[in-house]
């Protein structure tokens, strides 16, 4: 049985929604973590499925102050109408989320909001993780540095704003609007929605593990090339800041090429390896395509490769 710290009353109440579809048993596991916390406050966990029937079995794990609710999104199907239709029945002045793969550890929520509690002026605040990799291996990336800028963003997606480290203000969603269900298939939808957030205030981190982020699972590119890039042309195009810095448009332009390489778009490839390689000589997104095109190496190796050094192709 879980146990919880003294409850105290003047601790704000979070919520924490969780999207999730296909993931029995991962889902059960990540709503788990959300009552294991040792927060002295409530938590409302609502888990929304998404085109798919939902589990009322995963509300048996609440707890005193520990309430999960189970729904079902009826808005647009994708991750960014899942997120939105939970956020629909926020009314704490804190609300979180997390993927259904994931995990989160006991101080988690306890640490970000004594951060944001702090800082009045920070809408959102991020964490260390733990990337869960195969045959058991973990890399830990706690971040840079306790503040993100805008201009950070344009050049890194920023591992430690993963979106099951979010823990974020209501007014964010208020001031910078909800995720963009027009994404291709919601990729990026909680990068894309930073964006947004970081011209309104500061986001922070705390630079302790504070999730488990699994990394186990098949790579999603050789099945998605075609959509993530035309999410990340979505993306240049609804932000035109990308392009206003090399280095953070060569990132972008070489994920492009990737996509393409690995979905056997050969031209496409080569077409924006071209263009971030101009951008930004070293970008190691249009040499790691390049490669790929060249030698037809599996993307599931390259990613893995890449992620154990720390770097990933964000």
């Amino acid at each position: 049985m879980s146990t919880h710290p003294q409850r105290d009353g003047g601790m704000p109440a979070v919520t924490v929604i969780i999207p999730t579809r296909g993931r029995p048993e991962l889902v059960r596991a990540a709503v788990q973590s959300v009552v294991d916390q040792d927060y002295a406050g409530d938590l409302h966990c609502i888990v929304v499925h998404d085109q798919e029937e939902p589990d009322h079995s995963l509300e048996e794990l609440a707890t005193e102050h520990r309430t999960v609710r189970v729904t079902r999104n009826l808005g647009r199907p994708g991750l960014a109408a899942a997120r939105n239709w939970g956020l629909r029945d926020v009314t704490t002045e804190f609300v979180a989320s997390c993927d259904d793969d994931d995990a989160w550890l006991p101080p988690k929520v306890r640490l970000q909001v004594e951060r944001l509690q702090q800082h009045p002026e920070m809408l959102v605040v991020g964490a260390g993780i733990r990337l869960l990799m195969p045959e058991d291996r973990v890399v830990e990336w706690l971040g840079r540095s306790d503040e993100v800028t805008l201009a950070d963003l344009l050049t890194s997606r920023k591992k430690e704003l993963h979106s099951s480290t979010l823990l974020m203000r209501r007014t964010a969603f208020e001031l910078a609007g909800t995720y963009d269900e027009d994404l291709p298939q919601s990729y990026a939808e909680d990068y894309e929605w930073l964006l947004r957030v970081s011209r309104f205030g500061t986001i922070g981190v705390v630079r302790a593990p504070l999730a488990n982020i699994n990394k186990a699972g098949t790579s999603w590119f050789r099945e998605r090339g075609e959509v993530i890039a035309s999410a990340l042309q979505y993306l240049l195009a609804t932000h035109p800041e990308l392009a206003g810095t090399r280095r953070g448009h060569a990132r972008i332009l070489g994920q492009i090429a990737f996509a393409h390489s690995t979905s056997g778009a050969r031209r496409d490839a080569v077409t924006y390896i071209g263009r971030s390689l101009r951008r930004w000589p070293i970008a190691p997104q249009a040499h790691l395509a390049l490669f790929q095109l060249v030698t037809g190496a599996d993307p599931r190796v390259l990613l893995k490769s890449a992620r154990v050094v720390g770097r990933g192709i964000s």
